[in-house]
Order: structure tokens, then sequence, then C-alpha cells
């Protein structure tokens, strides 16, 4: 199957030899953690690279993530921040080198966990310490007339991006009404001009394509699971990968990621960066 960027970002691991070791620190984030506070006593107690300090390897991938200079929000920015003022540390943002350098800064001893949307994978597992599922990266039907399951899809037009993991098994049931395009533009322009009727493709990525380039009285509804379609029932599970040598700061982040889930707290932000507070609820841990 071919492959798109963002889907071998998600799915395919990345080793130290990819050559993307290029990293220089970028500053630490003011508003998050309390290191130095004597007052603070952390959750747990586990090794980072920095005393006192989180150090995040990531990009920019709203909702997911955002950099804001040396500042993280989004999703995973909110949570990671939380986490570190819960632990008493700061959160130090390793951004140079783009997602393909974030694995591999993890695996060398650069920084302490990677996030930007990162599923958890048996191929990933081989090479970093994958953390609990944080939250779902939910499948979306996208479309005006606000189709909710793929049983309405029937007898319509529908496209998708090339590399997206369900398009062989939409293709199987669609036929010819099922159409593969080669980027998100050219299939949300179709969309937008009523030459297909749906797209298949991610809340988290259609939520921030419509921040900035809305299609008027289109809705992005989760994808529900489908029997024809069996991919469907297992979106990808978002985690934060750690070094293979550090489990102390792999239980630290479950545990905090099972506070967060308990507390409404991941749910809420998903709410906050206008993706469904249903993605928080992951089901078993599971690798694609």
């Amino acid at each position: 199957m071919k492959t798109s960027p963002t889907w071998i970002r998600k799915t395919a691991p990345f080793t130290a030899a990819a050559g993307l070791l290029t990293l220089a620190l970028t500053g630490c984030s003011p508003t998050a953690g309390a290191a130095g506070d004597p007052s603070c006593t952390p959750k747990h107690q586990f090794n980072t690279i920095t005393k006192g300090t989180l150090t995040v390897s990531t990009y920019d991938f709203a909702p997911h993530m955002k950099l804001d200079g040396t500042k993280l929000s989004g999703v995973e920015g909110d949570l990671l921040n939380e986490i570190a003022k819960r632990e008493c540390l700061t959160v130090t943002v390793e951004a140079s080198g783009g997602a393909g350098a974030a694995i591999p800064a993890v695996q060398a001893g650069r920084s302490d966990l990677a996030a930007g949307d990162w599923w958890r994978t048996k191929a990933r597992a081989k090479l970093v310490a994958l953390s609990n599922p944080v939250y779902l990266d939910q499948g979306a039907l996208v479309s005006v007339a606000g189709y909710k399951t793929v049983a309405e899809l029937d007898g319509k037009k529908i496209g998708s991006v090339s590399g997206n993991l369900w398009n062989d098994e939409f293709a199987q049931v669609f036929g010819d009404k099922f159409s593969v395009y080669q980027d998100p533009e050219a299939v949300f322009n179709d969309l937008a001009a009523g030459r297909i009727d749906a797209v298949i493709d991610s809340v988290g990525a259609t939520t921030a394509r419509f921040e900035a380039n809305p299609i008027k009285d289109a809705k992005i509804v989760p994808l529900q699971a489908d029997a024809r379609i069996p991919v469907t029932a297992h979106p990808g599970q978002l985690n934060w990968p750690t070094k293979l040598d550090n489990p102390d700061l792999t239980k630290a982040l479950n545990d905090n990621i099972e506070d967060l889930r308990k507390d409404g707290t991941i749910a809420e932000l998903l709410k906050k960066y206008g993706m469904d507070p249903s993605a928080a609820t992951v089901g078993e841990p599971n690798m694609l």
C-alpha cells in the first residue's frame, strides 16, 4: 500500500540511523512545572535527561500539538504541561528536525519522550517503550449531509487521501464509488464543490483544516465501526514513546494518563480543541 508522509509518521518506526539527529535545545516553557520549588512534591520518582526538566521532542501538528516559540499547547501540549506540573518539572521543547527527528531523539537519549500523534505500533515497540494510550486518533466521516455511519454511504461518491490505512478496504466495499486523491486539498475541494458526497479522513486533521479552510455546513463525525471494513474498529491509539531503559518514566506517564482520563481532563481538552471527547475512551491497549 502506498503511504503518505502522515501515514509514515504515525505508523513507521524511525531509527537513529536515519541521519536526523542534528538536535538543538530550543528553550524552556516558563509556564509548565514547578522545578526548584521546595514546596512541590512530585507524584513519582524517575530520572530525566536534565534534572528538574521534562524534555519533549515534537513538532507543530495541530490540534494534537501546537508550538508557540518555546510553549506547548494543543491537546497533547496541555496534557504534558499538566503532567510536568504534577511531577514538579519544567518542560523543554526539542523541535529541530521535525517529525522525523522526534523518536530518534528519544532513542539517542536527547529527549525524554516524543509527542505529536504517535501511534502504538508493533514496529515502534521494538525501538522505544510505548506509554498507555492517551486518546484515539479517530477516523472521520466528513460530509455536508451529516452522514453518521458507513452504511449511509452506500451508493454515494466517497473520497480519501493516498496512504490512509482504510483505503484498500473501502475500495473493496465501494468499488468505483470510492476515489483516492493524492492530496487533501483536492479531495476537500471536490467535497466543497459537491463532486463527492463524503470524505474519510481523521478527526484531528480535518478539525485543524477546517479552522483555516472551513466548508460550509460540513460536519465531522467520528468514523463508526463497520463489519465490512474491519480497520474501522481499530483507530490509532496515540501514545508518548520513551526510552526502553527508563521504565520508571513510562510508569509515571501511565499513572498520570489514567488519572487525567478519570478526572475528565483528557475529554475536556479534546473538546477544547474541537475534537470529539469520545476519543478519550481508548479501550484496551493494542498495537497496529
